[in-house]
């Protein structure tokens, strides 16, 4: 199974760290590993650094894209694709602070739900703790100062 957590950046520092995104990514794992004092200093890093998820317009916009499809269900806050002809299953659960995805079989029913957040917003960064797996699911453009 793959495992996905999938966070909203500011922008400032999506474009600052764009080709950096391992330090960013360092930053969760050591969250994820830390003791209680340490957790505390780095998580107002990561929230310094994070946007909230905007819920309500991502359940929407996946929903609008989505629901006509016979192989999408939704439930609360909780979206899953089982595409029996790719052999792919994806579950996708939005929090107030990241998105979570799960997966297993093929990459089309994750990849749906990555377009769909990539076109949504160019900040979101996706980070695979177990595979030590990271990437933006758009890459952002470094600007070019003439």
């Amino acid at each position: 199974m793959r495992e996905y957590y999938i966070y909203l950046i500011e922008e400032e520092f999506a474009t600052h760290y764009f080709g950096r995104e391992s330090l960013i990514y360092h930053l969760f794992l050591e969250y994820n590993q830390s003791k209680q004092e340490r957790k505390q200093i780095l998580y107002k890093q990561i929230e310094f650094i994070t946007r909230s998820i905007p819920t309500i317009r991502i359940q929407q916009k996946i929903e609008s894209i989505l629901a006509h499809y016979s192989y999408y269900q939704r439930q609360s806050h909780m979206h899953t694709i089982e595409w029996n002809e790719f052999n792919s299953y994806a579950k996708l659960t939005i929090h107030n602070d990241y998105i979570h995805l799960q997966s297993t079989g093929s990459f089309e029913a994750e990849t749906a739900f990555f377009e769909i957040l990539r076109k949504y917003d160019r900040c979101f960064l996706a980070m695979d703790f177990s595979a030590n797996k990271y990437g933006w699911l758009n890459p952002i453009k470094e600007r070019k100062f003439v």
